[in-house]
């Protein structure tokens, strides 16, 4: 049995053939087709390179404006809200810088100062009623109704 298949072995060797053959004159010709290939690929992104070159400082010039207009605009919000958040309402800051100052008195613009004062205070009472109205309405500890007052 071992000598059938010894000779069986022999038999599909003699008949076989090499599937894996180089071409003639591969090794030959490799480095000028692969140095073709290369240089067809960058004759593709030539242009491609070439356009993002001449586009790029437009990019970073509006990329800039961009910056620097949201950075103004922020600026320019924050400081508002500071002058807003400052006591002194905005409309009469303003009455007070278009009308020439001499028409004013010194207690006058002290008086329209504390107006705008008085005008804060009862806008925090009136949320502290609130929440103090919620606090009984809600059935709280009067601990905490204290702790709040």
């Amino acid at each position: 049995m071992m000598n059938n298949i010894d000779e069986k072995l022999k038999k599909l060797q003699k008949n076989r053939k090499n599937p894996f053959l180089i071409p003639n004159g591969y090794f030959e010709d490799f480095p000028s087709k692969l140095q073709e290939r290369i240089l067809s690929e960058n004759k593709e992104y030539t242009w491609v390179l070439r356009l993002f070159q001449y586009v790029k400082p437009q990019f970073a010039l509006g990329f800039m404006i961009v910056v620097f207009a949201v950075v103004a605009i922020t600026t320019t919000n924050l400081i508002l809200n500071t002058r807003a958040e400052s006591g002194v309402n905005l409309e009469y800051y303003t009455r007070i810088r278009e009308v020439d100052p001499s028409e004013y008195t010194e207690q006058q613009i002290i008086d329209i100062l504390l107006e705008d004062e008085k005008k804060i205070e009862e806008k925090k009472e009136e949320e502290s009623n609130h929440y103090i109205y919620y606090l009984v309405k809600e059935d709280i500890d009067y601990g905490t109704l204290i702790d709040e007052l």
